[in-house]
């Protein structure tokens, strides 16, 4: 299966109708996925087979609000989702700011954000996802916060206040947040920001020995994804269970756990059958 991840920040006028329009496209083809429309544009990540993925594509490019997105690409040997969701949202991404992504600050390309970097370049990289994301894959020295949700980023201002003066690197995994993220810095205050074009996907394609260590955190059933490089996979993270290096997620089969997301190596993942440490003894 080739899995899609894509936005585009456009003006929709009947975001409802487009919604159902959309879905009804999406049905036809195949396809799995979770899918947001609104009035700003659309955020979508979806799953399905070659060729349902090249026609989605092309009946986008050929959609006069939708032509010309740049869509990132993987593939897994299964559909990652299990159902398909096109939901029409006030917000195609949750931060409850009034900034929109044409108060967005510039972008910089993969490559010549690869160059500051290699040079040394006194730049604050600040990851713009949330701490489970960061935890297993991050640019190397990048500020991360302790967020749960994007939209908490308003609470986390005063902690990056320090950088207002720096020149400041938004990144994130595929652009979206951060089309946001650098706008809400800007208001607030931040003098020379700049925001990573492509996101992470974009720069680990053209660089997967570069800057960022470990793994990309991913909303679907696999919840983690690696860029094949030369080097030795880096491992950030350990399994809650016996300490091994691991960047596996698994979801808390226990449906009341709080934070259901725990890392877990795979061989302890098969012995607690999918349980979190705080609910193993549901299976012991």
């Amino acid at each position: 299966m080739k899995v899609l991840l894509y936005y585009k920040y456009i003006t929709i006028p009947d975001p409802a109708a487009e919604t159902e329009q959309h879905r009804e496209m999406c049905q036809q083809l195949g396809l799995k996925g979770r899918i947001i429309i609104g009035s700003e544009g659309i955020n979508g990540t979806c799953s399905g087979s070659p060729e349902a993925i090249e026609n989605y594509k092309k009946l986008l490019d050929m959609h006069p609000l939708f032509s010309g997105i740049s869509f990132k690409e993987s593939v897994h040997h299964e559909h990652p989702f299990r159902k398909l969701f096109v939901r029409c949202r006030p917000e195609i991404v949750t931060l409850r700011q009034d900034v929109g992504a044409t108060e967005a600050a510039p972008h910089i390309s993969p490559s010549a954000l690869h160059e500051l970097l290699e040079r040394g370049e006194d730049v604050v990289l600040i990851d713009m996802r949330n701490d489970y994301e960061a935890a297993i894959g991050r640019f190397r020295g990048a500020v991360t916060l302790t967020m749960e949700n994007f939209r908490d980023l308003p609470n986390f201002l005063g902690e990056l206040n320090q950088y207002k003066n720096r020149t400041v690197i938004t990144y994130c995994t595929g652009g979206i947040r951060c089309e946001r993220a650098s706008a809400l810095l800007q208001k607030n205050g931040f003098t020379d920001v700049r925001q990573l074009e492509g996101g992470i996907v974009r720069y680990c394609e053209e660089f997967p020995d570069g800057f960022f260590e470990g793994s990309l955190f991913v909303f679907d059933a696999r919840l983690s994804m690696r860029f094949p490089g030369k080097r030795p996979h880096i491992y950030l993270t350990k399994c809650a269970f016996c300490s091994t290096p691991s960047d596996h997620y698994i979801d808390c089969h226990d449906s009341l756990c709080s934070r259901r997301l725990t890392l877990c190596c795979e061989d302890c993942e098969k012995i607690h059958k999918g349980y979190c440490p705080a609910h193993q003894a549901v299976v012991a």
